[in-house]
């Protein structure tokens, strides 16, 4: 059941910051929401990776950017994903931690690396399976 919720909870995360992503990012409230949806989006992703290993017992890691190194040298993401992934951890953390730093035209990178983290979650989805 919670893999059902983590991969509903990304996509609801994704459809919002899509939709957001052809608004006026400069615009105050536009620029908040849409990071909030790209923050919670990403946290998804973490939470989805960290269950993963965990169920299939792949690691320890000690760092998000590990959870998705044990991901790629398993097999379940590629060498770009596992890039994309790194990308977007680092976006994730601006906001965490020094969200008056990151650009809009960063918020819409991330979008686009959402967007292309959603064929790992299409993948997880299709082989849910094994839960």
């Amino acid at each position: 059941m919670r893999l059902a919720e983590y991969i509903l909870r990304f996509e609801r995360h994704l459809k919002g910051a899509v939709n957001l992503k052809s608004k006026d990012v400069k615009d105050y409230f536009i620029y908040n929401t849409l990071a909030m949806e790209c923050f919670q989006a990403a946290n998804t992703l973490m939470d989805l990776a960290q269950y993963i290993v965990a169920k299939k017992k792949l690691g320890f890691p000690s760092t998000y950017r590990e959870l998705f190194e044990i991901l790629e040298k398993e097999g379940y993401i590629s060498e770009d994903e596992l890039r994309t992934f790194k990308r977007l951890i680092f976006l994730r953390n601006l906001i965490a931690h020094e969200y008056y730093r990151i650009s809009e035209s960063e918020l819409l990178e991330m979008v686009n690396l959402l967007e292309k983290c959603s064929g790992f979650v299409s993948r997880i989805k299709t082989e849910a399976s094994w839960e």
